[in-house]
């Protein structure tokens, strides 16, 4: 589609911001998920397994924050580098996330099951939104 003088028109939820559009959105949908989460633990059962949704989601939340920034950040500076870094700092994640899980003693006040099912909302929302930002995302070969 070409609008006027030959350009082409922006189509509606094309991302051209590359990988910081793609943590943006992925951020963003990960975070109101969490927030939902929380809010439905709160409502359902109370205070401690809202507190524990927040610490399972936000673990994941800020562990795969980490994952974007940094990529996002190599893609800028080096291309050739993106894939073994994001290859590298996932596999990275994985390893620090279970070893919190198994090093740190598990306080009293956290419902496991709250912070393992807010953790997987979690998850499982920003690799969806990122999957569909990714499928949305325009980059330009050449300078307009």
């Amino acid at each position: 589609m070409t609008g006027a003088g030959g350009r082409r028109r922006r189509r509606r939820w094309e991302n051209r911001r590359g990988w910081w559009g793609i943590l943006g959105w992925s951020l963003a949908a990960a975070g109101v998920a969490l927030a939902i989460t929380c809010a439905a633990w709160l409502l359902s059962v109370g205070g401690e397994a809202a507190g524990s949704a927040l610490l399972g989601g936000g673990a994941v939340l800020a562990l795969s924050a980490l994952t974007g920034v940094t990529t996002a950040l190599v893609w800028d500076r080096a291309r050739e580098a993106a894939l073994p870094v994001s290859v590298g700092l996932f596999v990275l994640k994985i390893a620090v996330f279970a070893v919190l899980l198994g090093v740190l003693p598990r306080p009293g006040w956290v419902r496991a099951d709250a912070a393992a099912i807010a953790a997987l909302v979690t998850i499982l929302v920003w690799q969806a939104a990122e999957v569909l930002v990714f499928a949305r995302t325009r980059r330009g070969i050449y300078a307009d």
